[in-house]
């Protein structure tokens, strides 16, 4: 498969629907992701995006560690509650943004269906380790700490060029 920088629209969607996943499993983590992502690269380091900046990486990289660990804590309020569920939305549908942007792709369409995918998600993932709690007894914490991992490889995949 010849990669060029004229990207498919299927690996585009693909990776959106990655980084809305993400969203639906841990807010913070794809703009995290993104952000870190972005500063990283060579042809990024003269532009004014928000993303690029270090300091706004090592932010955003603090807020998604800072929601890592507060989703372990037994207060830790349900992800589809409409808060959760919002900031989840919100953070898919920028993250699919920025993707198709960054790809020069549709926008519109990576804004909804990174927003669809974080709902899709965030419930998937809520019943998922639910299930899973009930089922084996383990206790929803450990299942967090390996949902984590599943959310940081898929991010990881979909930040990627």
């Amino acid at each position: 498969m010849n990669r060029t920088k004229d990207h498919t629209d299927y690996e585009t969607f693909v990776k959106v629907i990655y980084i809305g996943a993400v969203a639906g499993l841990r807010a913070m983590m794809p703009l995290a992701l993104l952000s870190f992502a972005a500063s990283q690269r060579e042809n990024n380091k003269d532009d004014r995006n928000f993303f690029v900046s270090k300091g706004v990486s090592a932010a955003l990289g603090l807020l998604a560690v800072g929601e890592l660990v507060g989703d372990k804590l037994p207060t830790a309020p349900n992800r589809t509650e409409p808060a959760g569920l919002a900031a989840r939305i919100v953070s898919g549908a920028i993250g699919g943004g920025v993707i198709c942007s960054a790809r020069k792709k549709s926008v519109p369409l990576g804004i909804a269906l990174g927003a669809l995918a974080a709902v899709a998600a965030a419930y998937a993932g809520q019943n998922i380790r639910r299930a899973i709690a009930k089922e084996t007894g383990i206790h929803s914490s450990l299942l967090g700490v390996v949902e984590d991992a599943i959310a940081i490889g898929i991010g990881a995949s979909a930040v990627k060029d």
